[in-house]
């Protein structure tokens, strides 16, 4: 006997739409897919917009700069992968540091604190 998924259950992709900037002025966002800064395109009737990505549920869940919009669905899958790949990398680097940390920290004192922030140097 095989089980039946209900008729009513659509798997729906995820999407990518160019909106109206939210942000005041030409503000910078990071692409949620490649990690970089990217500022809103400026249309042909001048209005500042943002490649804004959907779940698919339709709840907004980050911008993308427009050369992972215009790569394309297997090059924006493969900068995921990159990108994943850097922050587990990352997030292994501040576990070690973490780590070390657990016995303790020693901090500059009061006095050399002060001498860093002297005019006189």
């Amino acid at each position: 006997m095989t089980a039946c998924l209900p008729n009513s259950i659509e798997v729906k992709p995820v999407k990518i739409v160019w909106e109206q900037s939210i942000y005041f002025g030409n503000v910078p966002v990071f692409c949620s897919i490649c990690g970089r800064e990217s500022r809103p395109v400026r249309s042909g009737s001048n209005q500042l917009l943002l490649a804004v990505i959907y779940d698919d549920q339709g709840v907004i869940c980050g911008e993308a700069c427009s050369d992972c919009v215009s790569a394309g669905q297997q090059v924006i899958q493969s900068r995921l992968q990159d990108r994943i790949e850097i922050l587990r990398e990352k997030l292994a680097d501040v576990e070690a540091i973490a780590q070390l940390m657990q016995n303790g920290i020693e901090l500059p004192s009061l006095e050399q604190e002060f001498r860093v922030h002297r005019r006189d140097g």
